[in-house]
């Protein structure tokens, strides 16, 4: 797992370094026109606002499975592709269920649709098919609530699917083909986290990811009747391959690579014999290239680029190790996160969210580019005209580095009046801020809040030494940009100087903690959203699955705990001035619930502020839509206390 065109970048004026080299003093806020609340869209009718996302085209294009949250809970839904979007009151519910769909897959065989379900947010996914038609028997291909089940994809013929699981250990994945009408078989078994990534057409052949970290993987061919493998990318140091495709004449892999480059690119991987990695560039613009998708046959391959944030689709028809790119796909400016073509290669599905209209799915036709839009979900009513988009600004940090942000802004700022602000930060570390509709944002803006979206140092979708910059020992230079963001903020005329606000989710939660920590005097209110308060009690309880990934990132124990004790917040908590909300969800797999109770127990044992709303039907973040409306109700109610 997740879950993002250029836009002119406004560089800032003023250069801001640590103290003594130039940074702005923090001040008192200057008096000004007085802020007062506005009255835009409510909270509760833009999370009432339906999406759709997550595409599986019916083999031949005129169908398509996705899942939405028009019930409030994501689940699985179909409808076919007609000359205009199909509205929601048109789209089939293909389950009915208490607990959340992950994701949808439809077999090339057009029989069975796949879907994933967890239980109560916990990731312990399990694998379901199902006929898509109304009430068709679902056929439960796994029944271990206590395993995580990752799918892979199918044979051609859709008689097996592929996946993986930690059955075997709860700490390493192995890899598994299962007839649909059969049992399940190990292909591939060995300590470590292992994805079944793409089978030939013939089915003979497995091609296995192994992922040390987020920035780097590498990538086995398997056997599926001898079981023997072939380590296919003998490297060093940190490299990404991703998303590989078999060629269409079975003597290749299409791949997604930053071996040798400052960017994510596209492949040709060679797979006849030998011992040394041997490739060969095929698509390698000067940004990541973040996904790829190829029909069955390896015939037609599309990627996504990103591009400030947007998202570039692009469409190539392949012969041999050639590419020809076709017509660019007419989809609108926003951000793509994912892509499937049709069976035949005629049709290519996305999703679309830009930061004024939600997640929609369209379809593509491929030799000519022209997109249509296929679903129209229930907007409540919104007026998309009542939203913001962003601007991408650029601050200079301690050092120099330039960071980008996405501002929104208020449009009925008077003159003279000086607004809180919220700086939203991404989690990850491996992700990006990016202009998808979010409705907290939007609610917080039409609120009369300023939002900063920035993508400090470690943030993908600037090249591989922006992501490295924030490393075990240099975490803490990636709060120090939240730091230059704030004085950068209070510089504006338009920003209320001592009334900045701080909130994240996940890792941007631990970085919410930290810059209360570190920068006490900075900010005036915060909200940690399933963050981390202690690296030491994260790495020893997050699930055993994902220990090994994080500590590739992090820093591992037994190595670097000096480090890791240093970094968590938890070790700092007397430093804390500003008022804090806590949200967290009781089963939490990646950041389990007792990070936050850390952090609300030592907090009220100073008689500090601190609220904490915790959810038993939750884990790594809010999917139910009464959870939403309650845990961000009360967030906007906080903020408005402690920031007026």
């Amino acid at each position: 797992m997740k879950y993002l065109k250029v836009l002119p970048c406004v560089l800032a004026s003023l250069a801001l370094g640590c103290p003594g080299r130039g940074t702005p003093a923090v001040v008192a806020a200057p008096r000004g026109a007085p802020w007062s609340p506005r009255q835009g869209p409510p909270l509760e009718q833009l999370l009432n606002v339906h999406r759709a996302w997550g595409p599986a085209p019916s083999p031949d294009g005129q169908r398509v499975a996705f899942l939405t949250d028009a019930t409030g809970l994501p689940q699985a839904h179909l409808a076919p592709v007609a000359d205009a979007p199909t509205p929601e009151a048109s789209w089939t519910r293909l389950v009915t269920w208490t607990e959340r769909t992950q994701w949808v897959a439809w077999n090339p065989s057009g029989a069975h649709l796949l879907l994933g379900r967890d239980h109560g947010g916990d990731e312990n996914t399990q694998l379901l098919a199902l006929a898509p038609t109304p009430g068709a028997a679902l056929q439960e291909l796994t029944q271990a609530p206590t395993v995580r089940h990752l799918f892979g994809g199918f044979s051609r013929d859709g008689a097996s699917v592929y996946y993986a699981s930690n059955a075997r250990a709860t700490g390493d994945f192995d890899v598994y083909v299962r007839p649909l009408a059969g049992e399940a078989r190990r292909v591939f078994e060995a300590p470590g986290h292992h994805e079944g990534a793409a089978l030939s057409d013939d089915g003979r052949r497995v091609v296995v990811l192994e992922e040390h970290g987020s920035f780097n993987q590498d990538l086995y061919l398997v056997e599926a009747q001898t079981l023997a493998r072939r380590h296919l990318t003998p490297h060093t140091g940190d490299v990404r391959f991703q998303n590989p495709h078999f060629t269409q004449d079975g003597t290749g892999l299409w791949v997604l690579t930053d071996q040798g480059r400052e960017y994510v690119g596209l492949v040709w991987l060679d797979l006849s014999p030998g011992e040394s990695l041997r490739m060969r560039p095929a698509h390698a613009p000067e940004h990541d290239v973040d996904l790829l998708t190829a029909t069955r046959d390896g015939g037609a391959l599309a990627t996504v680029e990103n591009v400030e944030g947007y998202s570039e689709v692009h469409a190539f028809r392949a012969q041999g190790q050639a590419l020809t790119e076709l017509p660019r796909p007419q989809v609108p400016r926003g951000v793509v996160s994912s892509l499937a073509f049709s069976a035949d290669g005629r049709w290519l599905f996305c999703e679309l969210s830009v930061a004024t209209s939600p997640d929609e799915v369209y379809r593509v036709e491929v030799s000519t580019g022209r997109a249509q839009r296929v679903t129209a979900s229930d907007h409540a009513g919104l007026a998309e005209g009542a939203l913001v988009e962003p601007t991408v600004e650029r601050v200079r940090s301690f050092d120099g580095l330039e960071v980008p942000l996405f501002l929104y802004r208020p449009r009925d700022l008077g003159p003279g009046e000086r607004a809180p602000v919220v700086v939203h930060v991404h989690g990850g570390p491996e992700g990006q801020a990016t202009p998808y509709f979010n409705p907290v944002i939007q609610f917080l803006v039409g609120h009369g809040y300023i939002v900063a979206a920035p993508n400090v140092r470690g943030s993908t979708g600037y090249g591989k030494r922006y992501a490295h910059l924030d490393d075990v020992a240099l975490r803490e230079d990636s709060v120090r940009d939240l730091a230059a963001v704030n004085r950068w903020l209070r510089t504006r005329p338009d920003v209320a100087p001592n009334r900045i606000a701080v909130m994240g989710g996940s890792y941007g939660g631990y970085m919410t903690l930290a810059a209360i920590t570190l920068d006490p005097e900075l900010w005036a209110a915060a909200c940690d959203i399933v963050g981390i308060a202690n690296f030491r009690t994260f790495l020893e309880r997050t699930a055993p699955y994902r220990r090994a990934l994080r500590e590739a990132e992090y820093g591992a124990l037994a190595r670097d705990g000096e480090v890791l004790d240093r970094i968590s917040p938890i070790h700092r908590v007397d430093r804390i001035r500003a008022p804090l909300f806590v949200i967290h969800g009781a089963n939490d797999p990646r950041v389990p619930v007792t990070e936050a109770e850390q952090i609300v127990e030592a907090l009220r044992a100073r008689h500090q502020r601190v609220e904490y709303v915790r959810f038993e039907n939750e884990g790594h973040g809010i999917f139910r839509r009464e959870n939403r409306i309650r845990a961000y109700g009360e967030l906007v109610r906080f903020f408005d206390e402690v920031l007026r």
